[in-house]
């Protein structure tokens, strides 16, 4: 397997703080020795005590005089700005603006007539001076409280022009504004109010997007270019550092709008929908729900923050049947065409297992297995390969370990493996058709990405490009393995072709052959699986001759409907019919 690039962040997750990242972002100080480091050390030193003796001082003046904080520099302001966020088509996304706030001084605040001026106060900035006043009193100790975060610069005007600035006055600091509100949330994160990144690309790429030490161009990707004469209306920012995402926004809006629909219509719990292109690891859209405004993320459950498409996992249900038979073809197990004898029923290891609704087949080929989801023939084509074939084809496709996405907190999911104490070939068999595993669905997607994209699997991706200074350094695809052999993925897709064909939905999208399989797992819970509660899903790709996008739709705990071909692959079309439309993708009907 390549190396990973060093430019590229390979963060930790909450779920394994002792992995370490095969690589940091560059170090200013790299590659120098021992005694150059305690030589920059020692002046160091003095200039922190320095440093310190200034701190003291301040807030020593501060308390005794109630001064306002000190203004920055433009200079100073930038070193402590953050870089823009924008789209594939330099669509604004994330930006620094300044901030009004509005101070006073609790031990200046005693005659009647400063508890008038905190009435005028209350008056300049539109609201009732009770508020303020009670924040006085409560912290009346201090030597500094904060009255208003959310002032306009008109208003502080007002303020300043009271001239009582041992009391109340105005200073600006620099904050996050997100121009698309919610668009993207789950992708982007949000900078919280001392400027950090929390979540998305605001965290994993903070390093980069915080303006400060020396970044050399020699370590960045490959050859710059200039940037668009259309994006210089927003980039390079005073930060000089700025990213832009493989996300379309108006793809992003549109699935948004979407998942939306489907919760409505479906009354679902929650849902994603994902785009990705298979040929680059490139994520085009990604929707969640809930989601969150990342203008006032406080006001939003913390929970909602959380990238459920890459944290979160779950039983993908009969989708996984992909990785099974990719697994049996590849490894010459089975052909398209051969016969297998379905009962309706296979006993392994003193538990059946059955069908969904019951049903048996009788002879069946393998492709018509995979079309009409048969459970029983994939577990019997599972066992058939032996469970180290079977588990290392899973691993190979990603299961089970990190797809290394550029996001904090992705899930590994669950793979039960022999070795295990627990296991049995009964998991085995049930692993077959996506039970008794668990994944994420930017692994599920990563993996049938790699069916599309000839049996190479690469690294999702949600950064496109790094912007220094307004050149621009396009990051690379990057290949994390090879788990098919490229005439094994066109022999699936084929099969996924005619599941699509075969389907009570099989155009779904005028002009393009889909490939793609629904999955509708039933939910696990303390006392076994829940009969009504269930988890549809539905991936695929198109065109199927030529593939440009993969389209993963997963709908959490539907009510009005349970089955996957009915919920999740009506979603899928509707998408599938927006991507096409929007990235100007040509009609291709031809099967691969």
């Amino acid at each position: 397997m390549p190396q990973k690039n060093a430019w590229v962040r390979y963060p930790q997750t909450s779920e394994s703080p002792e992995r370490e990242p095969s690589h940091e972002w560059p170090s200013p100080a790299a590659g120098e020795d021992a005694t150059m480091l305690v030589r920059r050390v020692r002046p160091l030193a003095g200039v922190f005590a320095f440093l310190i003796l200034v701190i003291i001082v301040r807030l020593a003046t501060v308390q005794i005089f109630a001064a306002p904080p000190p203004k920055r520099s433009a200079a100073e302001s930038a070193n402590l700005s953050r870089g823009r966020v924008v789209d594939r088509s330099n669509l604004l996304l994330a930006t620094d603006v300044h901030l009004w706030e509005v101070y006073a001084a609790p031990p200046q605040i005693q005659t009647p007539a400063d508890v008038k001026l905190i009435t005028t106060v209350a008056q300049i900035l539109g609201r009732s001076d009770q508020p303020l006043l009670a924040t006085l009193s409560a912290h009346s100790k201090l030597p500094t409280v904060t009255l208003a975060k959310d002032a306009t610069e008109e208003q502080c005007a007002a303020i300043m022009a009271l001239k009582q600035t041992r009391r109340v006055w105005c200073a600006a600091r620099l904050g996050r504004i997100y121009p698309q509100g919610s668009l993207a949330a789950h992708l982007i994160g949000f900078a919280n109010y001392e400027q950090i990144g929390v979540y998305g690309v605001e965290e994993s790429y903070s390093p980069w997007l915080r303006a400060a030490g020396d970044w050399s161009p020699a370590r960045l990707p490959g050859e710059p270019r200039p940037a668009p004469q259309a994006w210089k209306l927003y980039l390079p920012s005073p930060a000089g550092r700025d990213v832009a995402l493989h996300l379309d926004a108006p793809l992003q809006y549109a699935i948004e709008q979407r998942l939306a629909e489907a919760i409505a219509k479906y009354q679902a719990e929650a849902g994603t929908i994902i785009v990705m292109d298979p040929r680059t690891g490139g994520i085009l859209a990604l929707a969640n729900w809930p989601t969150f405004d990342l203008n006032a993320y406080s006001e939003a459950p913390k929970e909602t923050w959380v990238n459920a498409a890459v944290g979160q996992i779950y039983e993908p249900g009969s989708v996984f049947k992909l990785i099974t038979m990719a697994a049996a073809l590849d490894s010459g197990q089975v052909t398209p065409d051969k016969l297998y004898r379905d009962e309706g029923a296979l006993k392994v290891s003193n538990r059946e297992i059955r069908n969904a609704e019951h049903k048996a087949y009788g002879d069946i080929t393998v492709r018509e297995a995979l079309a009409r989801s048969v459970n029983v023939v994939t577990a019997r084509i599972c066992l058939d390969m032996g469970a180290e074939t079977f588990y290392r084809y899973v691993r190979q496709f990603g299961f089970g370990k990190l797809t290394e996405i550029d996001l904090h907190f992705e899930g590994y999911g669950i793979v039960k493996e022999p070795g295990n104490p627990n296991w049995s070939y009964f998991d085995q068999a049930t692993n077959s058709f996506g039970q008794g595993i668990s994944v994420s669905s930017l692994q599920m997607i990563s993996a049938v990405a790699a069916i599309a994209n000839k049996g190479v699997l690469l690294q999702p991706q949600v950064v496109k490009e790094l912007i220094y200074n307004g050149q621009l350094y396009s990051l690379p695809p990057r290949v994390m393995g090879y788990p098919i052999k490229p005439e094994t993925a066109q022999a699936l897709t084929q099969m996924m072709a005619y599941t699509v064909d075969r389907s009570a939905y099989p155009r779904m999208a005028l002009g393009y052959r889909i490939a793609g399989k629904s999955g509708t797992a039933e939910v696990p819970t303390d006392t076994g699986y829940s009969a009504l509660d269930t988890i549809t899903s539905f991936v695929g790709f198109l065109p199927a001759a030529d593939p440009q996008i993969v389209i993963l739709v997963k709908l959490v705990k539907p009510t009005t409907a349970r089955w996957a071909e009915h919920v999740a692959q009506p979603v899928f079309g509707l998408a599938a019919q927006d991507a096409v439309r929007i990235l100007r993708i040509q009609p291709d009907d031809r099967m691969p």
